[in-house]
């Protein structure tokens, strides 16, 4: 089933910058739109799955964007939530926040885990990795050494890091991993921003479950849920970048530009057949399954009231990232064993009927043509197992073969 990528547009209060330089207040929120101050530019941007005001907090945009996500990313199905907006917009501050106002990630932790311990019918294993993309690099932030990370396609064409994923036990070991590699988080002083990030992160939590009994015949799930905070769009005059700070800005725009023209194409093509190139950046390549692919995701803009052109670019981008369809799916991994278990399920299924069907009732009634040709099919299908078992039996005792000799 193809649905809507879901957008949200967050808008924060006056920072201490804009009060000391006594910036107007550009744009203002009318329920579920925004619109400009400026009467020439009063025309509205809404269509929006949600636009917050100043006065929401993190919480709010949890319950009401990330937490369905979470639910399905601990149900088996990819999902992804992506701060995007202008350098200072409050990127950071939604996706990670402070002790008095937790964000999105330490929010989504803790609803993980109350997820796992009502569900006692399954069985989990939690992990988290994260990574960062500077200057076109892929650094692991959990390692030691932040190494640089080399990009891998699967059997399904789909692109992967090898990186460090740490078991998680409880939210408060998630949380001191995800510290840990904040520490070894690029960051830096600009005009806009005290502290700006100069990488895009992702924050990646794998869910594995399996159906806790013991003879069941049920496949394992795994999900993956991406948090991710982009680094903020600026412009060299603004930043007053010089230096390594202007060699960050000119990465950081560029891979945000291709994000752009990648969600410009996907937005254009719904439908239809086109080629979208995601290979120009590492930052799409990474994103591919959530654009447009299997996972279901939400991206949040964040926006200051106080700068009219950036926040115009934000809405244009999320008024065209809205347009964007995935087809969600849960992701499921079967062995041998699991296929043995289902097929021999079915061919007893098969079994049963056709007992039931002989004993119908007299002669007569078998000599039926609508019994004799549902008799031929079950038969059909039931050879059909037959072979399979067959097969992945030859296949296992081979493989035991190779691991003795």
């Amino acid at each position: 089933m193809m649905e809507n990528i879901k957008v949200a547009i967050k808008v924060r209060p006056f920072i201490k910058r804009e009060k000391d330089e006594n910036l107007p207040i550009q744009w203002s929120v009318h329920g579920n739109s925004i619109a400009a101050i400026d009467a020439k530019l009063r025309k509205r941007s809404d269509g929006f799955d949600r636009v917050f005001d100043a006065s929401a907090t993190n919480e709010n945009v949890f319950s009401t964007i990330v937490k369905p996500i979470v639910d399905a990313a601990v149900n088996g199905f990819n999902g992804t939530v992506c701060a995007y907006g202008q350098t200072s917009s409050g990127k950071t501050y939604t996706m990670i926040g402070t002790s008095k106002e937790p964000g999105i990630i330490p929010l989504a932790v803790d609803h993980i885990f109350d997820a796992v311990a009502n569900t006692p019918e399954r069985e989990f294993s939690l992990r988290v990795s994260y990574f960062e993309i500077y200057n076109e690099r892929v650094n692991d932030l959990l390692s030691e050494n932040v190494v640089e990370l080399k990009m891998y396609k699967d059997t399904n064409d789909q692109v992967f890091v090898k990186c460090t994923e740490k078991v998680a036990n409880s939210p408060e070991n998630v949380m001191i991993i995800m510290n840990e590699g904040n520490t070894n988080r690029r960051i830096g002083k600009t005009n806009m921003n005290e502290c700006s990030s100069r990488s895009h992160t992702i924050f990646r939590i794998t869910i594995e479950s399996r159906e806790a009994e013991a003879d069941s015949d049920g496949a394992t799930q795994v999900a993956q849920l991406n948090l991710v905070d982009l680094a903020g769009s600026a412009r060299a005059r603004q930043t007053g970048a010089t230096g390594v700070r202007f060699k960050e800005g000119c990465h950081i725009n560029w891979s945000l530009s291709t994000l752009a023209f990648v969600i410009k194409r996907l937005s254009e093509s719904q439908g239809a057949q086109r080629y979208i190139n995601f290979r120009d950046s590492k930052l799409t390549r990474l994103l591919q399954t959530s654009l447009g692919g299997n996972a279901i995701t939400a991206i949040i803009c964040t926006v200051t009231p106080a700068a009219l052109n950036e926040t115009r670019r934000t809405l244009s981008f999320a008024s065209k990232a809205r347009n964007i369809k995935n087809k969600p799916q849960v992701n499921e991994v079967m062995s041998d064993g699991v296929l043995m278990k289902r097929y021999a399920n079915q061919i007893n299924e098969m079994k049963a009927e056709l007992e039931q069907a002989k004993r119908a009732g007299p002669t007569e009634f078998l000599e039926t043509e609508v019994l004799r040709a549902k008799m031929q099919e079950m038969d059909r299908i039931n050879r059909y197992l037959e072979k399979c078992i067959k097969m992945l039996q030859a296949r296992i005792v081979n493989d035991d073969s190779r691991n003795n000799a």
